[in-house]
């Protein structure tokens, strides 16, 4: 006779209200897969909401509306609005994609926010939320994957009704690098790891470099946590599907991510300064604006003609793979990554990479990207200038990104599975 198993109830908080968003982050992939998982394999899993610290089930009818709502939204299709928008741009259209200035909502990051959480709320609160149900969680194993809330303590008293709880770090650069991180970020890490650290959790994060760093930065606090284990998020289908390359117009990098400091954007602007004026092509940032990307952008200064910097945002996977698949490699000259989602899906594309020498990158790409100190321009001038001559260099970096493997999703998100269920 097969053991019943433990239902699972994940929080969908953060993806409640992010899932109007045109492009997720790193974070809402994993929350999103997971909870796109429990929708296929287990019928019994249950949705919670406890932004204030309350616990509140999903309806049904919402979280399956909520969930594969987001899922087409950020998967897109092959001729949807960002995929014509990256079709233009690979055909030679100039104007496809605009250059990469602040612009006002830059400046108002958490204005804009506040109005797509407003909008959320209106989409999927209004009638899909029950009411305080402390119950909700009994005889659950309660899995958060965005430690959104984990610094409230009156969460912390309604998650006593659980039978397990796994609580997913994804780094601790707002503790060790507030200044990368949104304002006050600091004070919640400190207080969640606190909340952490006096309850019996199962704690899991995304890198062996990331383990590291939470233990060392608990441990500066005066806390020590036993165990983390360590579980990658899962890498999409639609970036796992192998194909020939796209033909381009223009030759092209690529810079997927978050525009805000830790992502060191000012060293592409001094390598292609220090670039051979022979050499012509375009560098596009694909991701949405940080707290500081005014500031990031206005400090990136004049290139050299001949190269332009654009911005391209908003694109859905089918647009971003399309585009990755077309680009001269993919440029990831971070400072701190605990994960670097684009970084895998680039190479799960079979596109070259070239990323900053730090430990999450060693960890996971060593000898599929080609690694550089993310401080020494003039090393990455020199890699770009080698992939544009095409050639040896660049045969090179193809063939490695080619043997490239991500680890199955549906292994990793049973594995998590699993280890909330372990307590």
């Amino acid at each position: 006779m097969t053991a019943l198993l433990t239902p699972l109830a994940l929080d969908v908080s953060r993806l409640l209200w992010r899932a109007v968003r045109s492009a997720p982050g790193g974070i809402d992939r994993l929350e999103l897969a997971m909870a796109r998982h429990l929708l296929a394999e287990e019928p019994e899993a249950r949705f919670v909401f406890t932004d204030g610290g309350v616990v509140r089930s999903l309806k049904p009818s919402l979280a399956r509306r909520l969930i594969e709502g987001a899922a087409q939204r950020w998967a897109g299709h092959p001729r949807d609005t960002a995929c014509g928008r990256v079709a233009a741009y690979l055909g030679g259209e100039e104007d496809a994609f605009p250059l990469a200035r602040a612009r006002l909502a830059d400046r108002q990051v958490p204005l804009v926010d506040l109005g797509r959480s407003l909008l959320a709320g209106l989409l999927y609160r209004q009638g899909g939320l029950r009411a305080e149900e402390p119950e909700a969680l009994q005889g659950t194993a309660y899995l958060n994957l965005s430690h959104r809330n984990l610094d409230n303590p009156k969460l912390f008293a309604a998650l006593s009704r659980a039978d397990g709880l796994l609580c997913y770090l994804h780094d601790d650069i707002p503790l060790r690098q507030p200044v990368m991180a949104a304002p006050g970020s600091d004070q919640r890490f400190r207080r969640m790891l606190r909340h952490l650290g006096e309850r019996p959790v199962r704690l899991v994060t995304n890198s062996r470099a990331s383990r590291t760093r939470i233990l060392e930065s608990a441990a500066t606090h005066g806390l020590r946590f036993t165990r983390i284990d360590v579980v990658p998020p899962p890498v999409g289908d639609i970036f796992a599907e192998r194909s020939a390359p796209q033909r381009a117009a223009q030759q092209f990098f690529l810079v997927p991510g978050l525009l805000t400091t830790r992502k060191n954007l000012g060293l592409l602007a001094e390598a292609c300064r220090r670039m051979a004026a022979s050499h012509g092509f375009d560098i596009l940032l694909a991701g949405a604006p940080g707290l500081d990307a005014a500031g990031v952008l206005a400090e990136l200064g004049d290139l050299p003609p001949g190269i332009r910097l654009l911005r391209a945002e908003g694109l859905s996977d089918h647009a971003m793979a399309r585009l990755m698949r077309a680009a001269r490699a993919v440029l990831a000259p971070s400072l701190e990554e605990g994960f670097d989602y684009p970084v895998h899906e680039a190479l799960a594309v079979g596109v070259p990479v070239i990323a900053s020498d730090i430990p999450a990158h060693r960890e996971y790409v060593a000898g599929f990207a080609e690694l550089l100190d993310p401080l020494d321009a003039a090393a990455w001038a020199e890699a770009m200038g080698g992939l544009l001559a095409g050639g040896a260099r660049h045969a090179a970096s193809l063939d490695a990104a080619r043997r490239f493997a991500t680890p199955a999703p549906v292994k990793l998100l049973r594995n998590l599975a699993e280890l909330a269920r372990m307590g």
